[in-house]
């Protein structure tokens, strides 16, 4: 009898061992994909970054076009406001902290990446809206401040700058749509990492 109660101790200390190393190799297992989540969302801490820089640029080089084309006040006060307003708004849709992955409740950190999802695809049709007012109010004022009504050089020269400014205009809507996707997958799939983690009671939406 004491042999056989000393197989069973013996047989609880086994298994506490395995388990304990089984809850070690786990909690190791969480930690690196909640570093990686983390690693996946610091693009999107660099990009706020670099937009407010970017902000910068434009209120300075848009008051020297200002200058130069004879643009109005309303115009160069419209593209601040809705440049401000668009950095902004990107800034507070991907702000996010550390504590979120590393010890926060998983399931709370999905919803907020489904709201991130969700307000960024708002954003972006605000910022297709805004462009259909400004454009052709652009086009209009550099139209005039050109004088390209009066033809000649002041034609051409408006014409360069219209086909220029096209060509740039597309290539950022190209970057700007680049970024767009690339922040909805990072969203989806750190969805996708924690649905795993927990079991799947928390889906990526299709």
């Amino acid at each position: 009898m004491e042999k056989q109660n000393n197989e069973l101790d013996e047989m609880r200390q086994q298994l506490g061992i395995l388990k304990e190393k089984i809850d070690g190799q786990a909690l190791v297992s969480d930690r690196l994909i909640r570093q990686s989540m983390l690693s996946k969302m610091s693009f999107m801490k660099r990009y706020t970054w670099v937009s407010f820089i970017l902000l910068a640029f434009i209120y300075i080089v848009f008051y020297q076009m200002r200058v130069d084309f004879h643009l109005s006040w309303w115009l160069y006060g419209f593209t601040l406001l809705i440049t401000t307003f668009d950095v902004c708004l990107d800034a507070y849709i991907n702000r996010f902290s550390e504590s979120e992955f590393l010890s926060g409740n998983l399931l709370a950190t999905s919803q907020r990446m489904l709201w991130m999802k969700r307000l960024r695809k708002r954003g972006l049709i605000l910022g297709i809206c805004q462009m259909a007012i400004w454009m052709p109010w652009l086009i209009t004022e550099f139209y005039q401040g050109t004088d390209a009504g009066a033809g000649g050089e002041n034609e051409i020269m408006f014409y360069a700058i219209a086909i220029g400014g096209c060509a740039g205009m597309a290539i950022g809507a190209g970057i700007g749509l680049w970024i767009y996707f690339r922040m909805q997958r990072i969203n989806s799939d750190i969805i996708s990492q924690i649905a795993e983690l927990t079991n799947g009671e928390e889906k990526s939406p299709a």
